[in-house]
């Protein structure tokens, strides 16, 4: 036997409107449809639940099989505290009540009074799925959320202060939003430039991006010109520009340079581009963790 609400959650399992757009906000219903197992199995046990009890229609007042209240009364218990938790309160709410009718009434419930509150807690849930939204994140975009410093580590461990935009920008890019990703890892990107600058006492009095171009008019000096400090590190600078204006170029046709600054001149980026931008600066931040002189 199967109740018109298996047959509606079948139909919407079946015709969910989230494949064709993977990357909108969806309810969590809509979420629970395809992939939150626990969600589902709990709806179907409510469910199984329920049509047992209705299929006393003729004397709904006969009161349930100890053992039934008992195992009710156990699962709606840690069901109430689980939906809490998820931040599903009237469904929550309502899980209480059960688990303290059943407690109050040691057990003695009929089958009329339990196929009511089991339905009203179903359709709390569903309404509580519907209000509570979620986005949708693939297993790669997952785990970049999660582990943010991924690929990061040596930057970090080199140059704590980074921590925070190297985590905002992984966790952007998890999220679609390129455009803030890429805010964050040029933040990251002009903190290296700067520190290459401050190396060779060339920051100026306001550090940023115009160092590059200072850095390159020194790393072009014949090598005679070139103070005891330059020589030292010559090597490491001659190494270190090709990755420097490659992440510069990298961004060339979404940003520009004017007076020591980012102007933005298209936030649009696609998932390709804002990769791109962050891999080059990646691999610049690398070298410098490794090989900028303590």
């Amino acid at each position: 036997m199967v109740c018109a609400s298996q047959l509606r959650f079948r139909h919407e399992t079946q015709h969910s409107q989230w494949k064709p757009k993977p990357h909108r906000v969806v309810s969590l219903l809509d979420m629970m449809r395809f992939y939150a197992d626990l969600f589902v199995q709990t709806l179907t046990k409510i469910i199984q639940w329920e049509i047992k009890c209705s299929r006393i229609r003729n004397i709904p007042s006969t009161p349930m099989t100890p053992p039934m209240a008992v195992e009710i009364y156990a699962y709606v218990g840690v069901l109430g505290i689980e939906l809490m938790t998820y931040g599903l309160k009237s469904a929550s709410i309502k899980a209480g009540r059960i688990h303290e009718h059943l407690q109050t009434h040691k057990m003695h419930v009929s089958y009329g009074e339990m196929t009511s509150m089991l339905r009203e807690l179903r359709e709390r849930m569903e309404d509580d799925f519907h209000v509570t939204v979620f986005v949708n994140l693939s297993p790669q975009e997952s785990e970049l959320y999660e582990r943010p410093e991924k690929e990061w580590e040596s930057v970090i461990a080199r140059f704590y202060k980074l921590r925070h935009d190297i985590e905002e920008c992984s966790k952007c890019f998890a999220l679609a939003r390129y455009g803030a990703a890429v805010f964050h890892v040029m933040l990251i990107a002009e903190f290296g430039v700067i520190q290459v600058a401050n190396l060779f006492g060339v920051a100026g009095d306001k550090p940023g991006w115009g160092a590059l171009e200072r850095l390159q008019k020194i790393n072009d000096k014949k090598w005679s010109d070139k103070s005891s400090l330059e020589q030292k590190h010559s090597k490491f600078l001659e190494n270190l520009l090709p990755l420097a204006f490659a992440m510069k170029e990298s961004w060339r046709h979404k940003m520009d340079h004017v007076a020591n600054k980012i102007e933005w001149m298209d936030t649009d980026f696609s998932p390709e581009v804002a990769s791109d931008i962050i891999s080059v600066t990646r691999g610049f931040m690398r070298r410098l963790a490794s090989d900028l002189p303590k």
